[in-house]
């Protein structure tokens, strides 16, 4: 039984963001608290949780890409996962994954954007977290 891993030996996980009334934040969207540096890892993944999308209404997850933990100099990737919901509070995951190699040179840091086209009229609830998987150099610790 000693050779059994477990998930948090393998994997960082950073909280997002979460939002209440993802329709009535500035602007219809919100940004992760922290953009994660992909230094020592190969892979970041975004998942969210998307709660009460009225029907008809979409949820875009976007990654974006900056220079420093603040999104400083962010600018989008081409990755994104949208849903639309099909039924009255509807609800579904969203997931958005990006190699550290497909970083624009420059930049290291990855963090995610939900949006909505609800413009005020929903009350959708959302959440978000990032993973990063695939340590580049063995550690004791999860930098």
């Amino acid at each position: 039984m000693s050779n059994i891993h477990k998930f948090t030996e393998h994997v960082k996980t950073t909280y997002g963001k979460a939002s209440t009334d993802l329709s009535n934040e500035t602007s219809d969207l919100i940004t992760s608290a922290t953009f994660v540096d992909m230094e020592n890892y190969d892979l970041a993944v975004a998942i969210a949780n998307v709660v009460n999308v009225a029907s008809g209404k979409t949820i875009t997850l976007r990654l974006w890409e900056a220079t420093a933990a603040a999104g400083t100099g962010s600018q989008s990737l081409a990755i994104t996962d949208t849903f639309t919901a099909e039924a009255t509070s509807d609800t579904d995951v969203l997931v958005a994954q990006v190699r550290a190699a497909a970083l624009t040179s420059g930049y290291q840091y990855v963090g995610f954007k939900l949006s909505t086209d609800q413009a005020g009229d929903g009350a959708e609830i959302v959440g978000g977290v990032i993973l990063q998987l695939r340590s580049r150099y063995p550690q004791a610790t999860l930098p």
